[in-house]
């Protein structure tokens, strides 16, 4: 999933802040960064449903940034980790169960 980065024109109310825009394209993006909890450590904005048809959203430059970082962490991820939300943490419960199996 190539997903490019986001470009942010400057904005004048509120001050210190870019206007995006969201299609359908970065939805399934978005969803696949929050499944993963990136919006948590990473400062990536908590986005709704509504942010994504196209309208202006306003966020900081940070906040910018660190979407863009997430999209592009996203481009950098292909193969089973790429397959869905899940498939990480599927792969990390096995590692520990066989680590466990072994200690026991």
């Amino acid at each position: 999933m190539d997903i490019a980065p986001v470009i942010g024109t400057p904005i004048r109310f509120p001050p210190g802040r870019v206007a995006i825009r969201l299609g359908s394209e970065h939805k399934l993006a978005y969803k696949r960064l929050y499944g993963q909890y990136q919006t948590v450590v990473g400062g990536i904005p908590v986005l709704r449903d509504g942010d994504f048809d196209g309208r202006a959203v306003k966020l900081t430059p940070l906040e910018l940034r660190a979407l863009n970082r997430g999209f592009e962490s996203l481009n950098e991820h292909t193969g089973p980790a790429a397959q869905g939300v899940f498939s990480a943490q599927e792969r990390t419960r096995n590692r520990l169960f066989k680590k466990l199996q072994h200690l026991s």
